[in-house]
């Protein structure tokens, strides 16, 4: 059971890996909790999907919907930096669009591609089975993709994109252009979430609107369960990290699946695991650190602090 729960979840984190990635370029290196990344997966499968009906190769469909997401991404960064919109709303805004926009795209709610080839079709017709296809070609993926962003990161540019997000008054002072950074960042990120949706589409042979629901969640978990897992300022491992994250995260759903936990509680499990992988992570090493009165004074004081910098500016 252990090896088919370790399978399953390799095969399944590694199409949700360019999430993943995504969400640790908008999260960590931005500092933007981009909430369109949902949408952007869910357009990049049905722009992906609609490609492949159309003719074009599932490398072609591919990047049409990573093209898709980098718009969707685009959008809300203007929204964000032209016309000066909370980020949080403008994410909203896009996710509900997208859900339309993907209906659009694809004509129906839903679309069959069984009968089309894709990217893991490619390796089943060299004899693979169906999880060894999966697990090569959403690995190959997720690896280039995540080399192609440490690479991106260490970059003049990258570099210059990672000052936005730690500290964007610094960065102007130093005469970068932020407003550009954060465009291009959120671009990238939801591309990133757009490739996820197209190798899940491709995956499991079918497009539909509703794959979209709750993989923000999804790819939180990753982020969390793999930063506290292993902790680290570099990119490199970072990124790793959250690969990591992901793969554990669906190999702990298997596992709660076997174990015979209702599917419907499975967002349920995620959203008490991310609870005590931040609480573990926050309160952990400060609470057996210190003892009696010293530690209680020095986690309140902490949590005062907290509360004074985690003031949100209003939405509107």
């Amino acid at each position: 059971m252990v090896t088919d729960v370790l399978l399953i979840g390799t095969q399944i984190g590694l199409l949700y890996g360019p999430l993943a990635l995504g969400i640790y370029l908008a999260i960590n290196v931005l500092s933007l909790p981009d909430l369109t990344l949902e949408g952007s997966f869910g357009l990049g499968g049905a722009a992906a999907a609609s490609s492949l009906l159309m003719g074009f190769d599932p490398v072609s469909s591919l990047l049409i919907g990573m093209c898709a997401g980098a718009l969707a991404g685009l959008i809300t960064a203007l929204l964000h930096v032209v016309l000066q919109m909370n980020v949080l709303l403008a994410g909203i805004l896009m996710t509900t669009a997208a859900w339309s926009v993907s209906i659009a795209v694809m004509g129906t709610g839903n679309v069959s591609l069984v009968r089309f080839e894709t990217l893991f079709t490619w390796l089943q017709a060299l004899g693979l089975g169906n999880q060894q296809a999966t697990i090569l070609m959403a690995g190959g993926v997720t690896l280039v993709l995540a080399l192609l962003l440490v690479w991106l990161l260490h970059t003049g540019y990258g570099l210059a994109t990672r000052a936005t997000g730690l500290n964007i008054q610094t960065a102007r002072g130093m005469g970068i252009r932020t407003e550009k950074h954060q465009i291009f960042g959120l671009m990238m990120a939801n591309a990133l979430a757009a490739a996820s949706g197209a190798l899940v589409a491709q995956s499991q042979g079918f497009m539909d609107v509703s794959i979209q629901g709750g993989v923000i969640v999804v790819g939180l978990a990753a982020l969390t369960i793999g930063t506290s897992v292993i902790r680290s300022d570099k990119v490199a491992v970072g990124i790793g990290a959250v690969i990591l994250g992901v793969i554990v995260y669906r190999c702990i759903v298997a596992l709660s699946l076997r174990l015979g936990i209702p599917p419907n509680s499975v967002r349920l499990i995620t959203a008490l695991l991310v609870f005590a992988f931040i609480a573990a992570r926050i309160h952990g090493k400060g609470t057996f650190a210190l003892s009696g009165f010293e530690s209680w004074r020095s986690r309140r004081r902490k949590h005062l602090q907290f509360l004074e910098n985690d003031r949100v500016s209003s939405l509107l």
